[in-house]
């Protein structure tokens, strides 16, 4: 009996000493997050505001300007290092580790925003890179895949390697440049199987979301042939199918070859019942940057558009991580698009008198420049054939390439910087455009409310038709968010009602 009180007493004793522990790590913890969040503000209050007066510095000054942006986190590190060793002996080195990654990423950015904001080249000193170097044996490491940081560098750093790569000719047939690259580019630095099957995987996820399934076949059965992880291939292949699912039950035509590729249009019909006359078409240019985006993501307004009695079109263009393009191959295709639409209605029953342009941020960028940037056009283009929609509708859209550090990288590559105006709307603007709807939010921080101010300005200066719709505390991605997307809805439908297109 004595030993099982004892026993109970020892078990007592260690629960108690354990909640003790517990408590005393919470504590902690909650201390530790407490002040690194305060260090958090203070680096975002410090850099992102002034991102591009930092990256202008030289090398010298920019290094000493993200060491003291680094040293109040290193400071709480140390603070705290004592206290968590007997808790949990790795946690500090980690979150160091971590903050390692965090800043020698905007290291390795330097050199390409640097160039961005000044228009000069430089490369990192040797010390530098020999500072990055050293994580390439981090590289290998499968237990830091769980580093939101760690994958933050890779990124970048893969980033980097895939441009140089691209340099290469083999390049210059692939019809998904960037994709190519980082699948040549991974098995050089990743021989863990492990971490090597993320990485093709993390790519292959990205690009099959963000630029859709169009000829990746090979890369697509590389990968499952290949990866060792069968919870990736599962979900691969299942991204794949789906994408390729949803080229079925509508039509798709080539509206141009360039470069030797073909872009399509893809093309939802009403049911037949609507097919004795003329209908209006809803043509969509998809969002992102110009830099990412997939016809696929307008699919679903379109077969909406289409079921009520609507001819709807949702057109591929080139983006510059497929194609290694820029905004204004974008805008060509754009324009060449509502061309192709006019010189084939009779092919689709379309009423060329009732042709609407819609887009999403860059999308609602190429929306203007198909009745503005009448300069820029492909030279296959029949320029007598209009590219002016009749209606424009344009959420979030950019206005001014010339007053916006994130559009610096459009200008990076002219020789003349203002030729950007050439497909900026801002500097575009005239007497007469098409009646325009105008969507922003007050809190968009991607593209600013005051832009959209100005351009509505200028129109109304002008005597153009717009309508400007306002909304209040509403981020950039106003089609998505729930608390703004159903009014959004309503501002566009009221809008074509009041031409008479509902």
């Amino acid at each position: 009996m004595r030993f099982y009180i004892t026993i109970l007493l020892l078990c007592c004793s260690l629960l108690n000493s354990f909640g003790q522990h517990t408590a005393l790590s919470d504590s902690l913890r909650k201390a530790y997050n407490a002040e690194m969040k305060l260090a958090g503000n203070h680096f975002s209050e410090n850099y992102y505001p002034h991102r591009t007066a930092i990256y202008s510095l030289n090398e010298v000054q920019f290094l000493k300007k993200m060491d003291s942006l680094q040293q109040p986190f290193m400071r709480i590190t140390d603070k705290y290092a004592a206290a968590f060793k007997p808790i949990d002996k790795d946690f500090i080195s980690k979150e160091q580790k971590d903050l390692s990654f965090f800043f020698d990423r905007m290291l390795l950015d330097y050199p390409y925003f640097h160039e961005n904001h000044t228009g000069k080249k430089v490369e990192l000193s040797t010390s530098v890179q020999l500072k990055l170097n050293a994580h390439l044996n981090d590289f290998n490491t499968p237990e830091l895949l769980a580093s939101n940081d760690f994958q933050g560098y890779v990124e970048a750093f893969l980033r980097h390697r895939t441009s140089t790569e691209l340099k290469k000719p083999k390049y210059k047939t692939s019809d998904n440049k960037r994709l190519d690259a980082y699948l040549n580019v991974i098995p050089v630095y990743f021989r863990n199987t492990v971490c090597r099957d993320y990485w093709a995987y993390h790519y292959l996820y990205n690009h099959l979301d963000n630029w859709g399934s169009k000829h990746v076949d090979k890369a697509i059965q590389s990968f499952l042939a290949t990866c060792k992880n069968a919870d990736y291939t599962r979900t691969i292949d299942s991204l794949y199918t789906e994408s390729r699912n949803a080229y079925k039950g509508h039509v798709i035509t080539s509206y141009k070859t360039v470069d030797g590729f073909n872009l399509d249009l893809h093309i939802f019909l009403p049911d037949s019942s609507y097919r004795k006359t003329k209908r209006p078409v809803m043509v969509y240019f998809s969002g992102g940057s110009w830099t990412e985006g997939s016809p696929e993501w307008d699919f679903y307004n379109c077969e909406n558009y289409a079921r009520k009695g609507w001819v709807a079109v949702s057109v591929e263009y080139r983006v510059a991580d497929r194609y290694e393009t820029t905004p204004f191959e974008a805008v060509k295709d754009a324009r060449s698009a509502i061309r192709w639409l006019r010189l084939h209605a009779e092919t689709y029953a379309i009423d060329t008198n009732r042709i609407v342009a819609s887009g999403n941020s860059a999308g609602g960028h190429l929306v203007l420049t198909t009745a503005l940037a009448h300069a820029v056009n492909e030279s296959t283009d029949d320029v007598k054939v209009s590219a002016s929609p009749n209606l424009l509708l344009v959420n979030a859209g950019v206005y001014n390439l010339m007053g916006d550090s994130g559009t610096d990288w459009i200008r990076k590559g002219l020789k003349d910087k203002n030729m950007v105006k050439l497909i900026s709307p801002q500097h575009l603007l005239k007497k007469g455009m098409p009646p325009v709807l105008i969507v922003h939010g007050t809190n968009d921080q991607s593209v600013a409310y005051s832009s959209a101010e100005a351009f509505v300005k200028e129109m109304n200066t002008l005597g153009n038709t717009v309508t400007f719709k306002t909304l209040e505390g509403a981020p950039h991605y106003i089609w998505f968010d729930r608390r703004f997307s159903g009014t959004v809805s309503g501002f566009r439908k009221a809008f074509l009602k009041r031409y008479g297109y509902e």
